[in-house]
């Protein structure tokens, strides 16, 4: 493949950029049938011999019924409700787990980027970072099925693992930050942990931007947050301290012994922290008890119902699967995700792990624990399972897309979405994050993964953008509607209204987080 001089390669982005939207991040048009035929010239669509492809699919692939989770201690699920809602768990006493997991909102806040403590909040409730606090790096996750026992990472950048650790199965944490060495980016987990997601529950209670807040900070009484005073790396301290917290709210503590019979308050109280574990593997049982669900349309099909599938939905089930859509090769499984971690093209967006060369303005390059290591996996972040995706937007890593449609279209030329991104498609505050630099978009490009993009052959050499962007996977505008279809099917009736999980009250007294007001000193 000849090499494209810098400045007409610059000219010519430059001049996609200025030209505003391109076609792929925009809805289509009113020729984009829902009901389009994805047949060659000639044929028509079988319903019954299509259903029998798909099924044949699933057996291939190993798809089966998606298997629901033991029930959980009434108990420990009901301390963990509690301590989801619960803003004593917040430096500042003003957050809590439900301020970005919003019952109202599918368990995600509809940001790009979420806001955590002492947020600022505009009169159209749109929620700015506190003092001395940014936006947390990522968009938030759901926590759909997320406890199901085939899960082995958390994180958009996997940076929580079940890997062996001296001879036995231990979580462990991989930093996050740049540095590299046996010494640093690994931290095993306290044992007593009932699951993977468990291990993640003890760590937002760490984080600055979400839950603890920058030293200094007082909370909603005007005390000083003491929280916020431990080291970033005293993980011991912080967890004890906000035990410390609990501990202190009689109800609490029956809370606690009721869930966890015989635990006494010396043990919640420890001095390495481990008491945080009982907290910890709560919060797994409510969000296991209230956030698992099999009862989409998908999973009917998949448990041998013909018609709990539309057409539509089988036909986008069909391209989902093809060697021509590619999705199936990274979406795999019941959970619709391989758990692993891919470069699919995403424009940065803010401010990722720390990097000495870029203090100010930090390029998030994903799974920077692996990247440093080996840089074909720079910008890589962890593929997304799909189950309840309808209702879960904006999408990618860092919320750039607002819909199904403008994922899919952004897949099918990945590199061409990368070079002409729409920053109109973001809220006004977010906009000024985006990375439009040519550097930094050909950094992203370098390290696609060859499923979003394969240059193009010597001998197809020619065309100028075609060189630059490589060539699509060649989606029509039916293909698209129909994969739409089939991402909806994926929804769980249950799943659409959770408000019944919030609590009546939480031990501590204190008003449940409402992200939409920022937070209010108490007058004393």
């Amino acid at each position: 493949m000849r090499r494209i001089p810098f400045a007409i390669l610059c000219l010519s982005l430059a001049t996609h950029v200025a030209c505003g939207p391109s076609s792929q991040n925009q809805e289509p048009g009113n020729n984009a049938s829902p009901n389009t035929e994805n047949a060659t010239p000639g044929e028509t669509f079988d319903p019954v011999a299509a259903r029998g492809e798909l099924r044949q699919i699933l057996s291939d692939k190993q798809i089966d019924p998606l298997e629901m989770p033991e029930t959980q201690d009434e108990a420990r699920v009901e301390l963990g409700r509690m301590l989801f809602f619960e803003p004593e768990q917040s430096g500042n006493r003003d957050v809590a787990c439900s301020t970005c997991h919003r019952p109202e909102n599918a368990m995600v806040d509809g940001l790009p980027l979420p806001a955590g403590t002492l947020a600022r909040v505009q009169d159209n409730g749109v929620r700015l970072p506190g003092p001395e606090l940014k936006f947390v790096a990522r968009n938030v996750p759901d926590i759909f099925n997320r406890g199901h026992k085939q899960t082995r990472t958390m994180f958009w950048d996997v940076r929580v693992q079940e890997v062996e650790v001296e001879g036995e199965m231990r979580f462990v944490l991989f930093d996050k930050a740049e540095a590299y060495g046996p010494e640093n980016y690994l931290r095993v987990f306290p044992e007593g942990l009932d699951s993977i997601l468990a291990a993640q529950n003890m760590l937002p209670v760490l984080n600055r931007d979400e839950l603890r807040g920058a030293n200094g900070h007082s909370d909603i009484f005007g005390e000083a947050n003491e929280l916020a005073t431990v080291g970033d790396l005293d993980f011991e301290s912080s967890w004890r301290m906000v035990m410390e917290r609990l501990v202190a709210i009689p109800e609490y503590v029956e809370l606690f012994q009721a869930a966890y019979p015989g635990v006494t308050v010396e043990q919640l109280l420890a001095e390495d922290g481990t008491g945080y574990v009982y907290a910890a593997n709560a919060i797994s049982a409510f969000i296991i008890q209230e956030f698992t669900f099999n009862d989409s349309p998908w999973d009917e099909f998949v448990a041998g119902k013909d018609d709990a599938l539309t057409d539509q939905q089988v036909r986008g089930a069909l391209v989902f699967y093809s060697d021509k859509a590619r999705c199936g090769a990274c979406h795999t499984g019941e959970l619709f995700t391989d758990q692993h971690f891919h470069n699919i093209g995403v424009i940065p967006l803010g401010s990722g792990p720390a990097s000495e060369q870029n203090i100010s303005r930090k390029v998030d390059r994903g799974v920077t624990h692996r990247a440093v290591a080996d840089a074909t996996f720079a910008y890589s972040f962890r593929t997304p399972p799909l189950r309840n995706v309808e209702l879960t937007g904006p999408y990618m890593h860092n919320g750039t897309y607002n819909t199904l449609e403008q994922v899919i279209r952004h897949k099918d030329h990945a590199a061409k979405s990368l070079f002409n991104y729409n920053v109109g498609l973001l809220p006004e505050q977010f906009q000024p994050f985006v990375h439009l630099s040519v550097e930094t978009r050909e950094a992203v490009k370098a390290t696609l993964s060859p499923l979003m993009y394969q240059p193009v052959a010597p001998e197809d050499a020619g065309d100028l953008m075609t060189e630059l962007y490589g060539n699509p996977l060649g989606l029509t505008d039916g293909e698209v509607s129909d994969l739409v279809a089939f991402l909806e099917s994926l929804t769980s009736p249950s799943a659409r209204d959770l408000e019944h999980v919030r609590p009546e009250y939480v031990p501590s007294g204190l008003d449940m987080p409402d992200p939409t007001t920022p937070s209010t000193p108490v007058e004393q």
